[in-house]
């Protein structure tokens, strides 16, 4: 008899788990605040629409930026990131490395 109120509390905790969203948008930190309001307008209206459902702005911003990097340079990765002086060291498809300069408030790439 103690088994079956087991699996029933077990069940019970499924039920609620899967009635209960995925995952929540987390209220920005304080580091994500702070590369909010570095960037353009236009930028950060991009960036607070994409992070949703579990995205944070961090992870949006370096998804946006690798993105842009792969235009000019073939980069599979960002290794090392500095926001506040635009340079971010990206791994090469080939495993070297490579030094790429950014705007950190629009993420264009510098030549």
């Amino acid at each position: 008899m103690t088994r079956n109120w087991k699996i029933i509390a077990q069940a019970a905790a499924v039920a609620v788990v899967i009635g209960t969203p995925v995952a929540y948008a987390a209220a920005p930190t304080a580091l994500e605040r702070a590369e909010l309001a570095g960037l353009s307008p236009q930028l950060r209206a991009q960036v607070q629409a994409r992070a949703v459902g579990g995205n944070s702005v961090t992870e949006v911003l370096q998804v946006m930026l690798l993105n842009n990097i792969k235009i000019k340079h073939e980069a599979s990765l960002i290794v090392a990131l500095d926001w506040s002086k635009g340079v971010a060291v990206v791994r090469l498809p080939n495993g070297g490395l490579e030094v790429v300069n950014f705007d950190p408030k629009t993420l264009q790439i510098k030549s």
